[in-house]
């Protein structure tokens, strides 16, 4: 039997994007400031397991590094056109928020987004 179906190629996106920023950074700090390069493979491991298994995939996570007053802060946002950023963690060293990253549950990020769209009067439907 023949049809004329044609199937196109797709690229399908499973979860929330990791930023090449957040990557960077981490990769820099793991073989520059610990001189442990080993532990960039465990974090591009997570990086992959969240960007396949956390949704929200029109959303990205932003790493900002934020100085206020001479005290230096590092964020972790999740960000999505349209929408004002969701803080996911500030930490008061890269170190933790690695560390927070790492440890990071599926249903603490999805509060999270719940609670921003919420303050910003987002519906789950208009996504």
């Amino acid at each position: 039997m023949n049809t004329n179906l044609s199937v196109e190629k797709t690229n399908p996106s499973f979860g929330i994007k990791i930023s090449r920023r957040f990557q960077s950074a981490v990769h820099n700090y793991f073989n520059g400031v610990e001189y442990r390069p080993w532990r960039s493979e465990k974090f591009d491991r997570r990086a992959c397991w969240v960007d396949h298994n956390f949704g929200y995939d029109e959303f990205t996570l932003e790493y900002h590094k934020v100085i206020k007053d001479g005290i230096t802060k590092h964020r972790l946002t999740a960000e999505r056109e349209g929408m004002k950023p969701v803080l996911i963690s500030e930490k008061d060293q890269f170190r933790k928020l690695i560390e927070k990253f790492q440890r990071m549950k599926k249903g603490e990020l999805y509060i999270k987004i719940k609670q921003a769209k919420a303050e910003q009067g987002i519906t789950d439907h208009s996504l």
